[in-house]
C-alpha cells in the first residue's frame, strides 16, 4: 500500500509491488521523472544493486477531497489478471 502525506486530500493505492530489474522500464521511469522534475539523472542512479525502483500495479486506488468531504470519495478498481508471480 501507498498513500501521499496531504491528510485533506488522500489518495491511497493498494496492489501488488515489485522491484524492477529490467533496464529498459528503469530507463523509461527515469525519462519520465528527469522530464517532470526538470533533472537530469544518469541511469546510474536507479542501478538496482544501489537503488530500487519499486512498481506498484494497483488493485484499487481510493482518493478524495476533504473540501467535498461527501461528495468527492471515489474508488477505483483494476483487474489483475490471474493471481500469479509477475517478473518486473
Amino acid at each position: 500500500m501507498v498513500t501521499t502525506d496531504d491528510a485533506l486530500e488522500p489518495v491511497i493505492a493498494e496492489g501488488r509491488a515489485g522491484i524492477v530489474t529490467d533496464q529498459p522500464d528503469i530507463a523509461a521511469f527515469l525519462a519520465a521523472s528527469d522530464s517532470k522534475y526538470a533533472t537530469d539523472y544518469g541511469i546510474d542512479f536507479l542501478d538496482p544493486a544501489v537503488n530500487a525502483t519499486i512498481r506498484l500495479r494497483p488493485a484499487w486506488v481510493f482518493g478524495l477531497d476533504e473540501a467535498d468531504f461527501i461528495g468527492s470519495p471515489t474508488r477505483w478498481r483494476f483487474d489483475l489478471g490471474p493471481q500469479k508471480p509477475q517478473a518486473y
